[in-house]
């Protein structure tokens, strides 16, 4: 099921992929049991992997859109009010 179990993962990010893998195996075997348990027509299989597709995209949409929205806040909250009446960058500066 596992491999490379023997070796040590030092780093943060190398334990996380390893857990998310061992994790993704095992819901694959979940699911696949569950399905073989369950008589289900093909045709609703599709449409419930469809919508639990649907699900995973409109969330991960809302989370981004809410990281945004916490991101300009931030910056709002950071400066306020910009210096000056307009804000306008100068693209060339003037030769004297």
């Amino acid at each position: 099921m596992t491999r490379n179990t023997n070796q040590r993962r030092r780093s943060f990010t190398a334990r996380l992929t390893h857990i998310m893998q061992i994790q993704t195996q095992y819901g694959r075997l979940w699911l696949s049991s569950r399905f073989r348990r369950i008589k289900v027509p093909a045709s609703l299989k599709v449409i419930a992997f469809a919508i639990l597709t649907l699900m995973v995209l409109a969330i991960t949409g809302t989370m981004l859109l809410v990281l945004d929205l916490i991101s300009l806040i931030s910056g709002l909250l950071k400066r306020p009010f910009r210096r000056g009446n307009v804000y306008r960058r100068q693209l060339m500066r003037k030769p004297v």
